[in-house]
């Protein structure tokens, strides 16, 4: 007596197949429906991508704002360093700049001069 082979099925073709089958026989209001659904999904999934990772709209928009922040900081610098460079070039040239600073900052007078402080009210 010969021996019996066992007989596997497999299970994702039958499906696949059936599917197509009852894809291509349903009516137009069925895939329709079907046809939402991928949109729609394939929306999420496009949304998800915008929202989320290096290159989503939340981390590009927040990048931006740090650039700005970056520009104003750099133009309040560049305005310190010309500031600075120029009470240097007085601070080398001019004497009458040199004698106020001493005069306002360290209270340095001529000799044989007075000061009167003004009181304020």
């Amino acid at each position: 007596m010969p021996r019996r082979k066992k007989q596997t099925r497999k299970i994702l073709p039958p499906l696949a197949e059936n599917l197509v089958s009852k894809l291509s026989n349903a009516d137009a209001r069925l895939r329709r429906k079907l046809l939402r659904i991928g949109f729609w999904t394939v929306g999420i999934v496009f949304f998800y991508g915008l929202m989320v990772g290096n290159y989503g709209l939340p981390r590009i928009v927040r990048l931006e704002m740090e650039r700005k922040a970056l520009e104003e900081e750099n133009q309040q610098i560049i305005l310190e360093l010309i500031d600075a460079s120029r009470q240097k070039q007085m601070l080398e040239t001019d004497p009458l700049f040199i004698e106020e600073i001493a005069r306002t900052r360290y209270h340095m007078v001529r000799p044989k001069e007075t000061i009167y402080f003004h009181r304020q009210r």
